[in-house]
Formats: structure tokens, sequence, C-alpha cells
């Protein structure tokens, strides 16, 4: 590391005004504390200590996601950027870019979900000051032929058709579709369909979208790794400090509250056990909500494997191959609380949904014993420091829980509030958001069994999406 190189880039963030907030002095997630400094343009840049000698997590978030797609036949559009931001610039050509990331020994990627778009980069701390310039080259100064766009569309197109032939994923596009009548959570990340194949005529749209949402108020550079903040600050802010643009704040419809079950059957044309989802309409994320707190504590005692369901219709009985809530499915918006089960031999849906229904009851009426929501509060807090043990995986978990809210500390205050849920909380969001007027039901049947498939089930399959359960948005 060149210290004088440091000392004089540094030299440039006194006269840009950046503001700096330590976020306080005792880390209990991760070992060291973060530090966020906010550029005069808007830009975020969180670092992040990490014991990881020579390694560096260089992320960018992109607080925008599907939930973003408010435009009628638009969907998708959040996840084809995350294919066209690999397009390349002026400066570097896609090949450039991907040649100059070999050289660096870079392992870059990328991914898009419902609310933010996350850019993955790690590197040896030895190549930071040469990355930072490309990356803020690409987030700046993007630009594609309509020749690429049209190249990259039918990529996505073919990224869609390979999903396609996933049973969970076609379930989930129902799920999603049947659950949202109005909000773009309604729309899986990917798109419809319609809207992927009629992607290659939206090349001018597409530029008016990178310019709308890649803006810098909009984005957070994460650092994680062999860093000091004061070498990072002064790196980003000489490539990035001159960039300009402020986030569009498009109107995502509200959702109208869910007031009976609904239900969609498929039988599958291909190979699979039969699976049921179940989706629950639950609030936002919100740390002055203790609901969607407890509601991960739920998750657990439901769902997981020491949970009574679990050992009974998957250990004991072996009624079930497969059975797990999808916890870690937060969202910016009111979304789903899922749970999903594989089946074995010759269980029925309605088996599945007897079982799901009054273990959720169960807890709704009695009090979980102190003992055991204990255990699963202690297991919870300590799996998330666990879980972040590489400077790519500490910055993948403070970038999730800051898509969430905006704030960069959301990920220790959300651990410090799992300690506080109690019997109580369980109860109340059990009875308020898991009962079967807010739930939507799918179930999938494969083919070689559609004799036990409910009556107006409708075939899907690899070459074959269900009919939409709404008109696009």
């Amino acid at each position: 590391m060149n210290r004088r190189r440091w000392s004089s880039l540094f030299a440039l963030v006194g006269g840009l005004a950046v503001s700096s907030v330590p976020l306080g002095a005792r880390a209990q997630v991760l070992a060291h504390p973060p530090t966020v400094d906010t550029l005069p343009n808007g830009l975020r840049v969180v670092t992040l200590p990490f014991d990881a000698p020579g390694i560096v997590a260089y992320f960018t978030l992109v607080r925008t996601g599907s939930r973003d797609e408010v435009e009628r036949g638009h969907s998708g559009f959040a996840h084809l950027f995350e294919h066209m931001m690999f397009r390349g610039t002026q400066r570097y050509s896609a090949q450039e870019y991907e040649h100059r990331m070999q050289v660096l020994g870079a392992d870059n990627n990328a991914f898009t979900t419902e609310d933010f778009t996350l850019y993955t980069v790690t590197i040896p701390t030895a190549s930071l000051a040469a990355l930072v310039p490309i990356e803020a080259d690409r987030f700046r100064s993007l630009s594609y032929s309509e020749q690429a766009f049209q190249t990259e569309t039918r990529a996505v197109l073919g990224e869609y058709n390979k999903n396609a032939a996933s049973p969970v994923h076609q379930m989930w596009e129902t799920l999603s579709e049947a659950a949202f009548t109005r909000h773009t959570y309604g729309h899986t990340t990917m798109g419809y369909l319609r809207d992927i194949a009629a992607m290659p005529s939206m090349y001018a749209y597409s530029q008016d979208f990178f310019r709308r949402f890649y803006t810098p108020d909009n984005c957070t550079v994460v650092v994680a790794g062999d860093v000091a903040r004061d070498q990072v600050l002064a790196l980003v802010t000489e490539h990035y400090g001159a960039w300009t643009g402020r986030r569009a704040t498009p109107a995502v419809p509200p959702e109208p509250a869910q007031t009976a079950p609904r239900r969609r059957d498929l039988v599958w044309e291909g190979t699979s056990p039969p699976r049921v989802l179940i989706g629950y309409r639950v609030p936002a994320f919100a740390l002055s909500n203790r609901d969607a707190v407890a509601l991960d504590v739920v998750h657990a005692l439901a769902f997981s494997e020491s949970s009574p369901l679990y050992q009974r219709m998957v250990v004991r009985e072996s009624k079930l191959l497969a059975l797990e809530s999808w916890g870690d499915e937060r969202h910016r918006d009111p979304g789903l609380f899922v749970v999903q089960a594989d089946l074995a031999g010759a269980t029925g849906f309605d088996e599945v949904e007897r079982g799901v229904t009054e273990t959720l009851a169960q807890l709704a009426s009695s009090p979980v014993e102190a003992d055991r929501l204990a255990e699963m509060i202690s297991h919870l807090r300590y799996a998330m420091p666990m879980e972040a043990q590489t400077p790519a995986a500490a910055a993948t978990l403070l970038a999730r829980f800051m898509a969430l809210t905006g704030e960069p500390d959301t990920y220790e205050r959300y651990n410090q509030a799992l300690a506080t849920v109690t019997a109580g909380d369980v109860q109340r969001v059990v009875r308020s958001y898991l009962s079967v007027p807010r739930r939507t039901l799918v179930t999938l049947t494969p083919a070689s069994e559609a004799a036990r498939a409910p009556r107006g089930a409708v075939r899907v399959g690899p070459n074959r999406t269900a009919a939409p359960a709404r008109r696009t948005p």
C-alpha cells in the first residue's frame, strides 16, 4: 500500500464537505463497526473493517428492484440492468471490463431482488485503487449500443426460459400474481414473459431507466475487508464525486387488504413431487414495528427442523420430503410470509394445509414456552455473525438490511430487536397476520399424478406458464 498516495487522495475530501457518521463504538453482529460517509451528491460510502488480510469486498447497492417497475408492459427492467451494467462504457468496452477484472484478480457478480440490486466484487486489497475508477466509470457512464441491448434482452429471455423449467419458479410466479392484485410485488423479479419478449424494442426506455434509477443518491458503496475508512473515502470521493442525478420516485400502487383466502392449482408437465406454497400477507419490514421482527421468530418456531410440525410430518411420519418457510423474505412494502412443502407418498394437499393451520392456531392460542422462545431467539441472533464470516458475506448482510430501511445500522438494530420479542408478540402477530383470510395457497401436482389434482388445475411446464391472475401493471 502506498500510504503517500492514500494521503494525497484523502486531501480531496476536505473540499467536498463529506458528512461522516460512525455507527457506534461497539458492534455485536460484526467484529468492527462500519463508518458511513455521505458525499454532497448523495452517494453513501460504508466502510467495514474486517479481519481478512489482503481481501476486500467492494459492493454497490442500488436501491431499485422490481417493485419500482410500475409502468405497464415494462416489468423485468431492474433485473435486465443487472445484465446491462456489464456491457461496458465508452472508456471500457464489455470485453475490456472483463479483462481488467481478471487482471485485478476480481470475483464479480450481481443479483436483483424485488427491492434492490446488488453488484459484488471481491478483490485483493492491492487492487482496490485500480478497481474504484473502473466501477465508478460504469455507474456514471454506462454506454451500450442498441445491438448490444437487444443481445442482452435475448439473454434474459433465455434465462427466463431456463428458470421456467423449475416447478418452484412457476409456483412462485403464480403465488405472486394471485396474492397481489395491484402492487408490483405481483410480478417476479424476472418479470412477465410477454414483457421480456418485447424488451428488444425498448432501447430508448432502457436508457431512461438508467437515468432515473442509477443515481448517486440511490446508491451505496459498501467496502468490507482489509481497508481503512480514509483510504476508501478518498478513492470514492475522487472518482464518484462529480456524479450527478436524482432518483425517480415512482408511485408504487398500494395493495388492498386481503379479506378472503385465495388458491391456485397447477399440474406440472414434468418430474416433480407434489408441492405446496402458502403465502400470508404480512407488513413491511420496519424496526419501528415489532411485528416484522416477531414474525421472523414465528418462522423458526413453526417451521424450522426443530418445530413439532417438522418433526411429525418429515421425521416421524415421512409424509413430507421437505418443509421450510422463507424466513429471509423481508420487504420494503407489505409482502408475504411463505411456507413451502414437498409432499411424499399419498400425502394430500389438505393434510398439509391442515397441519400448517393447526400449527399457527396453537401458537396464537397458547404462549410459547419460555425456554423454547429463548432458544429460538438465541439461535437467530447467533446465526447472523456466523453467516458473516468473510468480507463478502458481511457486506451482503449489511447491504441486504440497508436496502430495507436505507439505514446502514439496520442489521445491528434488527439483531438487538430480536432479543426483545416476547411470547405475547408471537401470539399477536400470528393472530393478526397468519390467518386463513390473509392466505394464498398454490399447489402443484406432477402430470403423472394428474388424477389427484384439484378440479380446475392449470397445466404448466418448462415451455408453458400459467395464465396471469391479473393484467400487467
